[in-house]
């Protein structure tokens, strides 16, 4: 069994809207890209080749920057709070399901139990399922 080897990459985007990546632990290898995602898939392959690995056994641990401080910091404070929004939209719908049960044993229609939960009828139709 072969197992993943990380390696952290560096991005930075450049003035021309480039993303330009460099490999901590391969120097040499190096890449630039307008997708984020084509410059991961494009530096795998550059570690695959240069470490002699599988590209399915490199893990990237990426350290992005706009170059520009201020908006690095609202880039992060807004995945912050998208992150709390995760958190709060499950802890909703954990505390919901059982309610939606309940109600639905009760013969309140699921679109009912909907509007009572302010969700959309399909949601609660998927918490059933999972309850």
């Amino acid at each position: 069994m072969t197992t993943s080897r990380s390696y952290h990459v560096h991005v930075v985007l450049s003035a021309g809207g480039l993303w330009q990546g460099s490999v901590k632990e391969l120097p040499e290898v190096t890449d630039s890209h307008r997708s984020l995602s084509s410059l991961e898939t494009r530096l795998r392959r550059k570690i695959s080749a240069a470490a002699g690995i599988s590209e399915d056994d490199v893990a990237i641990e990426s350290d992005i920057t706009t170059g520009n401080k201020k908006l690095d910091e609202r880039l992060a404070e807004a995945r912050e709070l998208r992150r709390q929004a995760d958190d709060l939209n499950s802890r909703a719908r954990q505390a919901a399901a059982p309610l939606a049960n309940t109600l639905v044993s009760k013969g309140v229609s699921q679109r009912d139990v909907g509007t009572l939960l302010s969700v959309s009828g399909a949601l609660v139709n998927s918490m059933l399922k999972k309850t």
